[in-house]
């Protein structure tokens, strides 16, 4: 990565410098493959990045990249299972939505509620269909149905805790379901209502270490290797945002920011959780990395092969609620008070497309696809039309996805070959 020296006192001479060495630079040429289908283009990127390590190019010098990893997944997880490969899946984790963190965070807000006084009943039972489970005692979650008969028994109640405890304590309830909801009942009943930083780790670390040990498999099972992928990040994205807000809650206890409440620590924790929330990628041996054109700011890579050159999927069509016609008028006419909204723009999109080609040091592949799954027409997006590109022919393209160890040209052209040097 270039550093910049802002203390330079020559800076137009830098400036100048700058300017003749980027003149002298030859661009990174780019290779375009066209595929039918969105199902044909992800063949191709997977058989052009499997021609590149059958050439003897390191999979770490290749990157498939494009501008939604969601729309392309299972594409190019079907191709590269069809060649023999494995792909390393990077996207931005939605932690948030992982079973760990809901956990703890069910966890904080039952606490909240407890220490304001009465507890909802919905609040009360979705720890446990979270997969709570005691720290000592029983090794596995409450069944559903034994959840189920006190939720929809006690709907709409709210009582506090010593309450809760009478009311089950007094329930017609089978004698071993009854044990269990009353130690968990008698643990909230002991968490305190004004946590100390300690109390942050010795409340919810044994909740996280209780469901690992009894919820989290070491294998998919009938789940898909994504889903359990990214429950297994999610827990240890969970664990590292737990640190971070004990931390955090610490320095602000020391110069009295804050009050001791389990509701600061839980937006703390929410906080950490919507502005850092980590990546996902395959829990499997990485060969391809696949990842968002946003993640490969200031990186070089060799070989970049940017998937997905569509028009309305990069760039998306702007989307506002405001008619295009009325956008059009704000954004060329200046209205005092009123300013045209990022969103709708697509100058995102082409930053993104301009990392991802800036990223390739040796050849940028541009792929895409020309029919959508409902037969429609899809047509190149109009940032390739900022770049010289050479087309692969049909044929070419064919003998690539039927043989990926012969490269075709032109990809060929740039791309290394063996040779032999006897």
């Amino acid at each position: 990565m270039n550093a910049r020296n802002d203390t330079h006192s020559d800076t137009e001479d830098v400036a100048s410098s700058e300017s003749a060495v980027a003149s002298d630079t030859t661009p990174t040429p780019t290779v375009e493959l066209v595929g039918r289908t969105r199902q044909e283009e992800a063949r191709l990127a997977v058989a052009t990045a499997t021609s590149l390590v059958e050439q003897g190019v390191s999979p770490s010098d290749i990157v498939i990249a494009t501008a939604d990893v969601d729309r392309y997944e299972d594409a190019l997880t079907r191709a590269t299972a069809r060649y023999g490969h494995t792909l390393a899946v990077w996207t931005p984790l939605k932690v948030k939505r992982t079973v760990p963190y809901e956990l703890i965070d069910a966890t904080l807000r039952l606490l909240v509620e407890r220490a304001q006084g009465a507890v909802n009943i919905q609040t009360l039972t979705e720890p446990l269909f979270l997969g709570w489970v005691p720290v000592t005692g029983r090794s596995e979650p409450l069944v559903p149905a034994a959840i189920n008969e006190i939720g929809r028994g006690h709907a709409g109640t709210d009582q506090p805790i010593d309450e809760w405890q009478a009311t089950i304590a007094a329930g017609d309830i089978e004698h071993e379901t009854k044990q269990d909801w009353m130690a968990y009942l008698n643990w909230i009943a002991a968490q305190p209502d004004a946590p100390t930083s300690k109390d942050i780790a010795e409340t919810l670390n044994p909740v996280l270490e209780r469901y690992d040990d009894a919820c989290l498999p070491e294998k998919p099972g009938q789940r898909a290797v994504s889903e359990l992928a990214a429950t297994l990040r999610g827990f240890e994205r969970t664990t590292e945002l737990l640190r971070m807000t004990r931390r955090r809650y610490t320095r602000w206890l020391a110069t009295s920011r804050t009050d001791k409440q389990w509701g600061v620590v839980r937006n703390l924790l929410e906080s950490f959780a919507t502005t850092v929330p980590g990546k996902r990628e395959l829990p499997t041996a990485a060969t391809i990395d696949v990842k968002e054109a946003n993640d490969l700011w200031a990186l070089s890579v060799p070989y970049v092969i940017a998937i997905g050159l569509v028009a309305e999927e990069w760039p998306t069509t702007p989307a506002s609620p405001v008619p295009s016609a009325a956008r059009t008028v704000i954004e060329t006419t200046d209205i005092d008070g009123v300013r045209s909204h990022s969103a709708w723009t697509t100058a995102r999109d082409r930053d993104q497309f301009e990392v991802a080609s800036n990223t390739a040091t040796k050849v940028f592949v541009a792929t895409r696809h020309t029919t959508g799954a409902n037969g429609v027409e899809k047509r190149p997006s109009p940032f390739l039309e900022c770049v010289e590109t050479t087309r692969v022919p049909k044929a070419a393209q064919q003998r690539l996805i039927a043989e990926p160890s012969v490269i075709p040209e032109p990809l060929s052209d740039y791309f290394p070959m063996e040779t032999d040097d006897e």
